[in-house]
């Protein structure tokens, strides 16, 4: 599953829009998304994916939306 998949089921999931940090740490608690580091996924790379994928994502402030 890639990042912004993962992030989308999250989302679709609470219904609800999401800080990134919150975001990302549904994720890794989850298990849905690793990266190749190997380490946890981090807010900023939350946050940068909602920007590259704005067909997919809608920034509010602080909250990011499933569109």
């Amino acid at each position: 599953m890639t990042l912004h998949e993962a992030m989308a089921d999250v989302l679709r999931e609470c219904g609800a829009p999401m800080k990134s940090r919150d975001l990302a740490d549904l994720i890794n608690v989850r298990r849905l998304y690793r990266p190749k580091s190997g380490k946890p996924l981090g807010a900023s790379q939350v946050s940068a994916r909602a920007r590259r994928y704005p067909q997919l994502f809608e920034r509010e402030g602080e909250l990011i939306r499933l569109l």
